[in-house]
């Protein structure tokens, strides 16, 4: 069932439910409404009479009896009406006695409905004081028109509440089915969408509704899964690419040291450049292994309380023979007894690794570079700057993407390309990130804070 179909289901449901309420509402309103003013009527009649005898209470009985008749005579029903004394004296005789006959005696005071020879009355019985004297008035209407009035308005109800009712449904079918054509055309849309055809996106209604927002975000959602699927294809490239390389000259090389025989020296310098060749493959395979695992449930690593000065240095002294081959002056600049931070020490010095093999490669002869630690509130501040050759403004955003090269001779990072996104995800995993900042020729500054411990 259609969403258009069940909608104006609803839609009738909930209408004809309305419907009836307000129908039957209203009749019992317009019924209430009419009985009060036949009973206000009565009441008023009641009034006159006593109005009548007060006036003409000197008068004789037939003189009163001849004034009460020429009253009830003028207003409408009047001949409904009796009166009688307290001695039980009928001073107006009604028209219709059994209707309104009374016991000798006191009345029963109130209104009261009477159903007499096949019609409906309604009567009001009272006991009045005129002049004095005690008299009971009996006052009738009939129901009849009344009741003639609520059927023709049951029967127009019933009349016009299917037809209103038909009518709503098929403006509601028409309005549900103008409405959700947005609906179809997205879904057409979203149907011709696949992994190759990415770049395509939703049709966003301009109507400022649910539908335009729900179009807007899964256009956001098509834009970021193309980012993604585009990400995959490149890394998968590049990955191919740079892991072909390796396997090339492993292969090159055994190739050519099994032409012919060839001297021990010679064949130790082969299996040295495949014994090279296979560390860098290594390398980049853990870290294609480590992104992976990244992006697949993030990286955990456990963590514990690491004394972020005693990594600064073991990295520092670790790069001080390569830093002076290059002549650079690599340096530390740190916290005097910083606060343990909280991380996990393998996962740290790798990052800083990173972080330093980065900067001591773009960091010409005599230049320097400083790592440093800084303590603030609740945290630490790690810092790598150097006085390289800096970063464009255009490949700042992208220093962390995987492979990613500025230009054809330059890689941010280990050999692959890999090393700074490496360094992001160690980051990430707890809790940080690494900020950049940099300008061409003047050097970059690497910076990241961990909480403390």
């Amino acid at each position: 069932m259609s969403i258009r179909l069940r909608l104006t289901i609803w839609y009738s449901t909930v209408l004809l439910l309305g419907l009836a309420t307000f129908g039957i509402g209203m009749w019992f309103v317009l019924g209430h409404r009419m009985m009060s003013v036949i009973e206000s009527n009565l009441a008023e009649r009641v009034d006159g009479v006593r109005t009548v005898l007060e006036l003409e209470s000197k008068v004789k009985d037939s003189d009163l009896r001849q004034e009460l008749w020429e009253f009830t005579r003028e207003i409408p029903e009047g001949a409904l009406t009796r009166v009688r004394d307290a001695h039980g004296r009928e001073l107006l005789p009604a028209a219709g006695r059994q209707l309104l006959s009374a016991e000798r005696g006191s009345i029963t005071p109130g209104y009261r409905s009477v159903l007499w020879e096949g019609h409906l009355y309604r009567t009001l019985s009272r006991r009045i004081q005129a002049a004095g004297a005690p008299f009971d008035v009996i006052a009738a209407a009939s129901l009849e028109g009344t009741a003639a009035i609520l059927a023709e308005f049951r029967k127009f109800l019933f009349l016009m509440i299917p037809v209103v009712l038909a009518t709503a449904c098929l403006g509601g079918y028409w309005i549900s089915r103008r409405a959700l054509s947005p609906v179809d055309e997205i879904t057409r849309t979203a149907l011709s969408i696949s992994v190759q055809n990415l770049a395509l996106r939703l049709p966003v209604p301009r109507t400022g509704d649910e539908l335009q927002r729900m179009s807007e975000t899964w256009n956001g959602v098509l834009e970021r899964l193309e980012t993604t699927v585009n990400r995959i294809r490149q890394f998968t490239g590049d990955a191919s690419h740079e892991l072909r390389t390796p396997i090339a000259l492993i292969r090159a090389t055994a190739d050519l040291a099994l032409q012919r025989e060839r001297s021990v020296a010679d064949y130790q310098k082969a299996l040295a450049n495949i014994r090279d060749e296979s560390e860098r493959m290594t390398e980049l395979i853990e870290g294609l292994l480590a992104l992976a695992r990244s992006d697949a449930k993030g990286m955990v690593l456990p963590q514990a309380a690491v004394d972020i000065n005693g990594i600064v240095r073991e990295v520092v002294s670790s790069n001080l023979a390569l830093a002076e081959s290059k002549g650079v002056e690599l340096s530390t600049d740190l916290a005097d007894s910083p606060p343990l931070v909280k991380g996990n020490a393998p996962a740290l010095r790798r990052l800083l690794l990173s972080l330093v093999d980065n900067a001591l490669k773009y960091t010409p002869s005599n230049g320097r570079v400083v790592v440093s630690t800084r303590a603030a509130a609740g945290e630490v501040l790690l810092a790598v700057q150097d006085t390289g050759s800096g970063i464009e403004p255009g490949a700042l955003p992208h220093i962390f993407e995987r492979f990613y090269r500025a230009d054809a001779t330059r890689s941010f990072g280990a050999g692959a390309g890999l090393g700074l996104s490496i360094a992001q995800a160690i980051a990430e995993a707890h809790g940080s990130t690494i900020k950049v900042e940099s300008q061409p020729s003047a050097g970059s500054r690497f910076h990241l804070t961990l909480r403390t411990a």
